[in-house]
């Protein structure tokens, strides 16, 4: 029963960055600001998180226990069931004609997670506005989106051959998410 482990991802980047943008007192442009000009346009800082990744491993089961084992069965392979990236579409993530049912009481030859499911590319984003309220006491107005670019992160296409949903992805995570908040630092 070799195979990929089922949290085996072969490539994933993350990076994030914060900018303390360079307006307001205490900064290189604007320090002799007045109250007004730097309470509106002073203190403001940007940040974005970029998560790129590839797709997790996916075993290909059959509907039923043709093996008669009280556990999942594998069908049997054909040929290569992976798709090159021109042909997938989300009806038709992997050449589900590869697979066949296993005969009954036999395993079938798929292995373990041969399949790959979509990866996924993710930015989120963040705009700051600090308020020095006294010394030793600060507010900061936070403006945050998650999944700034509201890129689709696909699920994986269904597995089980002979279910409805065999080979085509129906799902996909969490879209655009924007929030508003205060923090408060002493």
């Amino acid at each position: 029963d070799r195979g990929l482990d089922n949290q085996h991802l072969a490539h994933r980047f993350v990076g994030s960055a914060i900018w303390e943008l360079p307006f307001g007192r205490r900064r290189h442009w604007g320090s002799g600001w007045g109250v007004l000009p730097d309470l509106l346009a002073g203190q403001w800082s940007v940040a974005s998180i970029v998560t790129l990744r590839a797709g997790l491993p996916l075993t290909a089961t059959v509907l039923g226990n043709p093996a008669n084992t009280n556990s999942e069965s594998r069908p049997d392979v054909t040929r290569n069931p992976v798709l090159s990236s021109r042909e997938r579409t989300l009806g038709r993530w992997f050449d589900t004609e590869a697979f066949v049912p296993n005969r009954p009481f036999t395993y079938g030859n798929a292995g373990r997670n041969i399949l790959i499911s979509p990866g996924a590319a993710n930015v989120d984003f963040a705009l700051y506005k600090r308020f020095a309220v006294t010394e030793r006491f600060e507010t900061q107005f936070r403006f945050e989106a998650f999944n700034f670019f509201n890129t689709p992160a696909f699920g994986s296409p269904g597995s089980v051959l002979l279910s409805s949903n065999y080979g085509t992805i129906t799902s996909a995570g969490r879209p655009r998410n924007l929030q508003f908040g205060v923090k408060v630092m002493f």
